[in-house]
Formats: structure tokens, C-alpha cells, sequence
């Protein structure tokens, strides 16, 4: 059994007495924390204690997503419903990562049936040829079919217990009256001010009186707070084939988009098998393609062939092989994996434990790889996360998405959606190459690991490029190093890609094994400590003898873990 170590977030107050009056709810949940949750003090080592709880616990990248699962739960509601309600809560209080414009999977386990299925809601490509246009970084161009509101709506429906209207109460009460505006969230805004003031419906939103919001001020979206309303009223229909999708074909048409009411009709959220593996005993279930999870669990069938726990977490030995690790799952990333529907992924090889045994041999426990080419698996027949444990022990990890912050800086007018910018993320070959209707490629990795088949972890980040990475050292600190869950998101981070040149690092990463890195080849590329660049890891870990739920934030992001 994993050992867990005993290591729960403020929230901004003001004189803002009529918004303090619609979160009544929610002011009395966070108030009840004090006596049902059991914090830890805090570790020497982390930021932010560790949050324990017994009957149900969520953590997410924003205290008012939390805040809004903790409700569900306390109501009754299960991991599913606690799920959607702070999804839903996130597309409101942290808009720049995520919202009814975006995209998502979630890997979800039913703890009564004992069996684990994920829910695909990436966006699509228009169904109109575009082969020949040029998918700019913004814009209604940039601008994928989303898939949202098909995803969450598709879990409630088939595994929630309450009505679309219970869940969705706490973010359109956010987003009618308000919230506080977030140091992360304010320089989000100032980050991509330039294309954001090219679009009047969002300009309107994040600028109302022509300056971009800062830190301690009050965020409204009222029209927003309608289209939730229809769409709690009305379900997915409305959004995809009524008049919000009306709205958004409207809007596309004016502005030179691709995206027509067909297309939205179209979309429908898929119901897929997780993939898995095993590392040290444990197994790892996470997302299909085409997104991460695969290469999550290849790079660590490549660790598996070391002893990690025979030294530090952040020796230069370990560090230096878990990049290695990470330039070849970032490798077959790219050669191999694509929507399944239009390209054959070859899962199993890629979860092959001898063909990971032949990527180790390629690996100079002295020596850095300049380059790394893709191997030849065998044949066989801005972003955010958030984790759900209910008392009856079913889990949620959740990933969701508008691609860049504030994605392709569009709202549509009179809705308060802000639209994705996914269409930038095709390759120019191989299975991410474009095609109408086809979805694009990511590296979110929602993910849970069990052991003798018992759930006991849901974990997830955002970070782009750095999602995988970050899940392959979240799981390496949680297996091998038996790290507490607060403790293993605010280790150290590192990333290296196949394709660069750069190992990037925090600055905490010791002098000692920068030095050595250096001297075997690497070139070194520092981040501040708890840099953005690493996303904002989410997790629960369960403790199976106990039951005992504990919960871990990351401070790179405004992440908050609440419980009862």
C-alpha cells in the first residue's frame, strides 16, 4: 500500500455586498470546511498543506470550481455530477483556460459496476475543405467545432444522478454576479491584450470600461449567464442545433470563419475504452487518442527498467533518464498518434513492454541523446483539470481546454462564449495532419491509477506540451518516491521534448545536477519556481485501508482542493 504522507486556500473577500448575496450556497459550504475538513499542518516542503476528507472530495485549478463540486457532493450528487457542475464552474471563473467554446476527455470510474470508461470531447475540424488555408495562432479562422457541452452533458446523462439544471446552478449563478478577479487570471488578460482588443464581444467581457480588469476587481458575464440558462433548460440541442448554435454560425459567417450551424449539428461526444499499463505494479488507466494518455504510460514502461527509488528524486542520474524517457514517448507522440478514426494508432506495440525494453537499450545513463527518431512499435491485432472521489468511491480526472489562453480570443456576441483556437494544432504530416471533421491531436492525459484493481488516484494538468511530462513525474513521485499528494505536485518540475535542444527545469532543480546535465550535453533552459510554463497539476489520493481522501493544488495556478 502507498504510504501517504500527512501534509487544505483563501479566498479574496471585499465590501461587495450584492455579490456576496448571490453566492449564499457557496459562502456556507466553504464556511462549513472549517469543521468537516481534516488539514494537515503544513510540510516543511509545500507551498499549500495537503486537504484531507472522508465523504467526498474535489480538486480544480479555481477555489469557486471546487466550491461548486463540493456542493453537488454535500447535495448528494456523485463524482460525475460533482465533475460536471465544476466543469461547468471552470468555463466561468477560469475563462482564459476553458469554457462552452473549448474542448475535453475525462476518464471516469464506477465504483458499483468496477469498471473504467472515458468520454471524448475534443473539438473537430469544420466539415468544409480547408487544406488550403493557412490556420492562424487567433481568430475565427482558428476556431474548431467545440465539444464541450456534448461531453459533459453525454456524462451526466449516462453516469450523473442529478438534472443538468442542478449541476450547472453554481456556474450561472458565477457568472451572473460576479467574481473576484485573480492575480493568474489578471495577467493572463494583460498576456494577450493585443489580439484580445481585436474583438469587441470579448474586449467587452475582460475590458468593460476599456482597460483590461486587474486583480481584486469584480468579472461579470451576464450573457454568458443566459446561454447556461438555455442550455440547463434545454440541453446540449440548444447549443448545438438551436439558436446558440444559430449565434455562433452568425458570427463565423461575418468574420470569414469556417464553422456553419451543419458543423455544430454534427458534433457528438465519444465514448471510448481508456488505455492502460502497468508501472511497478500498479495499473494506469488514462485517455485514448487521440490525446496523451498513451504516451504517459509508454514513458513510463521505459522508467520501469530503472531502480528511481535507489536515489533522490532529483539526482542527476534520475533526472537525466526520465528526460531520456521523455524524448522517445514525445517522439512516438508525434509519429504515431492521431484521431482513430482516420488513422490506424498502434496502441498495443506502443504499450508493449519489450518494445519499451528496446528504447531503454537506446538510452546512455552517462550520456545526453542530441536527437530522437521514433521507434517501430509492434503490430498487434492554456488548459485545466480538475479530480472528483465521491464516499462511494467513484472518481473523475477531467481535462478541458480552448487550447492557447483565451484560445482564439473570440466571443461570440450576445452569448458570452469564448471561443477555442484548436485549428492551429494540426501537424504538417502524419496522423495529426488535417482533414474535414477530423479531430486534432493534444497532450491532455487525464488519469487514474489502481492497485488490485482499486482506484485510488485521479490526477491531471494542464501545461500544453508539458501535460504529459508533468504526469509521467506525478506518478514517478507518487509510485516510486511515495511522495503525499501535495508534496508531488509541488516537486520540482522538468520537461524534454525529441524535438529540443532545451531541458527545461525550475530553478529549485539543485545546482549539483544542473552542472552534471550540462556536462553530459544538456543545455539548460531555467524557469522561475512554480513557473505557469509547468501547468497546475489537480489530485486525489485515496488511502485503501483507511478510505481517507487526500487532496493536492497546485500554486502554479490558483488551485483549490475542498471536501467534507
Amino acid at each position: 500500500m502507498m504510504k501517504t504522507k500527512m501534509h487544505g486556500e483563501r479566498e479574496s473577500t471585499g465590501n461587495q455586498h450584492r455579490w456576496l448575496g448571490g453566492f449564499s450556497k457557496i459562502l456556507l459550504a466553504i464556511g462549513l470546511l472549517f469543521f468537516v475538513l481534516s488539514p494537515s499542518v503544513f510540510a516543511a516542503d509545500t507551498i499549500k498543506p495537503e486537504v484531507t476528507a472522508r465523504n467526498g472530495m474535489v480538486a480544480s485549478a479555481q477555489p469557486l470550481a471546487s466550491a461548486a463540486g463540493l456542493e453537488i457532493l454535500m447535495a448528494g450528487g456523485n463524482a460525475v455530477d460533482a465533475a460536471v457542475a465544476s466543469a461547468f464552474a471552470l468555463g466561468v471563473v477560469e475563462p482564459n483556460a476553458t469554457g462552452l467554446g473549448g474542448e475535453g476527455m475525462m476518464v471516469i470510474y464506477l465504483a458499483d459496476k468496477k469498471v473504467t470508461t472515458s468520454i471524448d470531447y475534443r473539438s473537430m475540424a469544420p466539415l468544409a475543405d480547408m487544406s488550403k488555408v493557412k490556420f492562424p495562432p487567433d481568430g475565427h479562422v482558428s476556431v474548431a467545432v467545440p465539444g464541450t457541452v456534448a461531453g459533459l452533458c453525454l456524462a451526466l446523462e449516462k453516469y450523473g444522478t442529478m438534472s443538468l439544471a442542478q449541476v450547472m446552478a453554481p456556474a450561472i449563478r458565477y457568472a451572473r454576479n460576479g467574481f473576484i478577479v485573480s492575480d493568474t487570471l489578471a495577467s493572463t488578460i494583460k498576456d494577450r491584450f493585443d489580439p484580445i482588443s481585436k474583438n469587441d464581444a470579448l474586449l467587452a467581457i475582460l475590458a468593460p470600461e476599456g482597460l483590461p480588469l486587474e486583480a481584486g476587481q469584480i468579472i461579470r458575464n451576464p450573457d454568458l449567464a443566459t446561454t447556461l440558462e438555455k442550455i440547463a433548460a434545454g440541453g446540449p440541442d440548444v447549443f448545438y442545433k438551436g439558436e446558440i448554435a444559430d449565434a455562433i454560425a452568425e458570427d463565423m459567417a461575418k468574420n470569414g470563419g469556417y464553422i456553419t450551424k451543419a458543423d455544430l449539428a454534427a458534433y457528438t461526444a465519444i465514448e471510448r475504452e481508456p488505455v492502460r499499463g502497468t508501472y511497478r505494479g500498479y495499473e494506469i488507466i488514462s485517455a485514448p487518442p487521440p490525446v496523451g494518455g498513451l504516451s504517459v504510460i509508454e514513458m513510463l514502461n521505459i522508467l520501469e527498467n530503472f531502480d528511481l527509488a535507489s536515489e533522490q528524486p532529483l539526482s542527476p542520474r534520475n533526472v537525466h533518464l526520465m528526460a531520456e524517457a521523455m524524448k522517445r514517448g514525445f517522439a512516438d507522440n508525434s509519429a504515431f498518434i492521431g484521431d482513430p478514426a482516420y488513422t490506424k494508432v498502434p496502441v498495443a506495440g506502443l504499450l508493449d513492454k519489450e518494445y519499451a525494453r528496446q528504447r531503454v537499450k537506446e538510452i546512455d545513463p552517462a550520456k545526453m541523446t542530441p536527437a530522437v527518431k521514433a521507434g517501430t512499435p509492434p503490430e498487434h491485432p492554456s488548459t485545466t483539470h480538475l479530480s472528483v472521489v465521491d464516499k462511494n468511491g467513484n472518481m473523475v480526472a477531467l481535462t478541458q481546454t480552448i487550447s492557447s489562453f483565451w484560445g482564439a480570443c473570440v466571443a461570440v456576441p450576445g452569448t458570452g462564449i469564448i471561443l477555442n483556437n484548436e485549428m492551429q494544432n494540426w501537424s504538417s504530416k502524419g496522423p495529426n495532419s488535417y482533414a474535414p471533421g477530423k479531430r486534432m491531436r493534444t497532450t491532455i492525459a487525464p488519469t487514474i491509477i489502481a492497485q488490485d484493481g482499486r482506484p485510488f488516484v485521479t490526477m491531471g494538468t494542464p501545461g500544453a506540451g508539458r501535460i504529459i511530462s508533468t504526469m509521467v513525474i506525478l506518478a514517478v513521485n507518487l509510485l516510486d518516491y511515495h511522495m503525499g499528494v501535495q508534496e508531488a505536485i509541488e516537486s520540482p518540475r522538468f520537461y524534454a521534448r525529441d524535438t529540443e535542444k532545451n531541458l527545461s527545469i525550475e530553478a529549485r532543480v539543485p545546482k549539483e545536477t544542473q552542472d552534471w546535465l550540462k556536462s553530459i550535453g544538456y543545455s539548460i533552459k531555467e524557469y522561475p519556481d512554480f513557473d505557469l510554463f509547468f501547468g497546475g497539476a489537480q489530485a486525489i489520493v485515496v488511502d485503501l485501508e483507511t478510505g481517507i481522501m487526500h487532496g493536492g493544488a497546485d500554486p502554479r495556478r490558483d488551485g483549490a482542493v475542498f471536501g467534507f
